[in-house]
């Protein structure tokens, strides 16, 4: 068994760094600390994906079926991004938080993805 103090790990890496911190039926939970606008949108075919906020904010931004949902998360709470649902993140400062993503990422640069299928 691992024990590990996540903010410590992420403040022993850069900015940006995403790191991989204990693995859980055969993939990793991961941490970051980013900030400011993904530059790509985001998709799992095959899974959900798991966020907890440490510290900070994320704006969310869903593309569901044809509507655009955008979402709130401040430090201490969570969130699941379902399967199949492109999404971006921004934080306009600093966001500490705990990731998981067990499954494929899409990534595209598209200003729309859903378009670009």
């Amino acid at each position: 068994m691992q024990v590990k103090d996540i903010l410590s790990e992420i403040e022993a890496h850069p900015s940006g760094t995403f790191i991989n911190l204990l693995e859980f039926n055969g993939q990793s939970f991961g941490a970051a600390e980013v900030v400011g606008l993904s530059p790509v949108w985001e998709m799992h075919p095959d899974t959900d994906e798991f966020f907890y906020i440490l510290e900070g904010n994320f704006e969310v931004k869903l593309l569901r079926g044809h509507s655009i949902e955008l979402h709130m998360a401040t430090a201490g709470t969570s969130f699941v991004i379902p399967q199949g649902i492109w999404h971006r993140l921004s934080a306009p400062k600093p966001v500490k938080f705990i990731y998981y993503t067990p499954g494929t990422s899409l990534h595209s640069t598209a200003e729309d993805p859903r378009l670009s299928s």
